[in-house]
């Protein structure tokens, strides 16, 4: 659930101990209530730093046992866990691919390793800094939790979360035909969400509008880029699933990144490289003014898309909180910036199905959606793509 009230990191432990005590694997050791609680206050502080004029981006491990990971450098002696010395080692990790391992010591917790979590088979408790006061909370390679700057945000099981690739997968009819039995996505919406998640990497905000690919132009916009050979997404992605098994597919989109969720690398071949070098360009195509316009076919119309100014033929939607799945009747007065009623007035206008994907430049990530009903729905937004898949 997300709670809508501030809420102190203090709160944060407290709900937090019992909620991953639910997930608890004899495997995985988790630490008590009070050295949850200095963890998650010594990553927050620490997350607040400055380190050689950069942000700190890191994560830490709880890892008790010394032989059951890979550690590839050990801290002889171990250092104490401060906010300093957690913002002073964190230059030395590496995103999701490394995080430093903590445990019990004499005096508290001491940091006395740097854990490569790609090679080990174990993923542990793991707290990220992913942005200044903000944390997520990983156990066993999922995302179970994030505090962001005092809201709360408990993730249990998969279907506790509205996925966005499923609305969008449901949104179109050229990808209700094409529904993986076992999610429920369709391949094709699930490259669109990932193009927003590298959006987000890149830290400039943009927005992704979807059309039916048999519609020749989509209605209220003006492209100020168009593109006459815009099928190399399209391209590398037929030739990336071509010959593998529909039940495989999806596994193999995934393997096109550079590193999965829980930090691990996939080995890559040659038709995966370049269809993840596709993804890279054409998100890039978002940091021009206004919008990205892909089609169903994952066909690049144009970019730098502007949805033109005028009035909405309405002006309500239905508002969804992605994690507690309640909605509401909402109305275009409920944004501030430009984005969100670009997304929303673009899917009012279309005569078909429509979506638009708003990328913020500070870390959220919302979908809007026009059915096969009528109805404009948006979905978000999620915090920092906590969630977002």
């Amino acid at each position: 659930m997300k709670e809508e009230s501030l809420q102190a990191t203090s709160e944060f432990s407290a709900q937090l101990m019992p909620h991953l005590a639910r997930f608890r694997e004899p495997a995985l050791p988790l630490p008590d209530a009070g050295q949850l609680a200095m963890l998650v206050d010594a990553v927050f502080y620490a997350s607040l730093h400055e380190e050689e004029a950069r942000r700190v981006d890191f994560g830490v491990a709880w890892q008790p046992d010394p032989d059951d990971c890979a550690a590839v450098v050990s801290l002889d002696p171990p250092v104490r866990v401060t906010p300093k010395n957690l913002a002073k080692l964190a230059p030395a990790t590496s995103g999701e691919a490394t995080a430093i391992a903590l445990r019990p010591g004499e005096d508290g917790i001491v940091a006395w390793a740097l854990l490569e979590r790609n090679a080990s088979m174990k993923q542990p408790l793991t707290i990220r800094s992913i942005a200044a006061g903000v944390l997520q909370v990983d156990y066993a390679g999922y995302p179970r939790a994030l505090y962001a700057r005092g809201e709360i945000v408990l993730l249990g099981e998969r279907g506790d979360v509205a996925i966005p690739s499923a609305w969008l997968s449901k949104t179109f009819e050229a990808w209700r035909e094409g529904l993986a039995p076992t999610s429920g996505i369709d391949l094709c919406a699930a490259v669109v969400t990932r193009i927003a998640s590298q959006v987000l990497a890149h830290g400039h905000g943009g927005m992704i509008l979807v059309m039916p690919a048999d519609v020749a132009e989509p209605s209220g916009v003006r492209v100020h880029y168009r593109v006459s050979n815009g099928d190399v997404l399209a391209q590398r992605y037929a030739q990336v699933v071509r010959d593998i098994a529909p039940p495989d597919r999806l596994a193999r989109l995934k393997g096109s990144r550079p590193r999965g969720f829980d930090g691990r690398v996939t080995v890559r071949d040659e038709d995966q490289i370049e269809f993840a070098e596709a993804l890279e360009l054409v998100a890039r195509l978002t940091a021009v003014d206004n919008a990205l316009l892909l089609d169903t076919d994952l066909r690049v119309r144009g970019f730098g898309v502007q949805v033109i100014d005028g009035d909405a033929p309405r002006t309500s939607f239905r508002h969804t909180n992605p994690y507690s799945r309640e909605s509401h009747i909402d109305d275009l007065s409920t944004f501030t910036g430009t984005r969100h009623p670009a997304g929303v007035i673009y899917c009012m206008r279309q005569p078909r199905e429509a979506a638009a994907v708003v990328v913020s430049q500070d870390g959220h990530l919302s979908l809007v959606v026009k059915d096969r009903s009528g109805e404009v729905h948006v979905i978000g937004s999620y915090e920092h793509a906590f969630g977002w898949r």
